[in-house]
């Protein structure tokens, strides 16, 4: 239950986001990229992902139609472009450095919360990113 929840929260999260980009100047390019996924995984949704997409390790074995919400999800939770991590027109390939540090990321957040918390949603990409591309490292002490 805590997993939907928390999948509902940010799926709501990137909506708002999205509805005020477009409202401060048209459809974003992320928007524009998610609304093709979606128009190409009509029919394939219940699909395993890797049937329809190329190169896909963190949802292997879910459903394709995971795949959309859990990027536009990202959008807002790391404040980025589809483009930050994936090579325009190209986006399964793993030529961007930002989408393998995310896939090692999605590793580190797995290992924490089924190690630390129980399996609970305890840690998210929120938790440290807050919405922007580089966590900030605060210092003294």
């Amino acid at each position: 239950m805590r997993l939907i929840t928390v999948g509902l929260v940010l799926f709501v999260c990137a909506g708002v986001i999205a509805t005020a980009r477009q409202a401060t100047g048209g459809v974003s390019a992320n928007a524009k990229a998610l609304a093709d996924l979606r128009s190409r995984l009509a029919g394939h949704e219940n699909e395993p992902a890797e049937t329809f997409f190329t190169n896909i390790s963190i949802l292997k074995g879910k459903p394709a139609e995971r795949l959309p919400g859990m990027m536009q999800a990202l959008t807002g939770l790391i404040g980025v472009e589809c483009t930050y991590c994936h090579v325009e027109g190209d986006f399964a390939s793993d030529d961007k450095p930002a989408k393998r540090t995310a896939r090692a990321h999605f590793a580190m957040i797995k290992r924490l919360n089924q190690d630390e918390f129980g399996g609970q949603n305890k840690v998210s990409c929120w938790s440290c990113h807050r919405g922007q591309p580089a966590v900030p490292i605060s210092g003294g002490g």
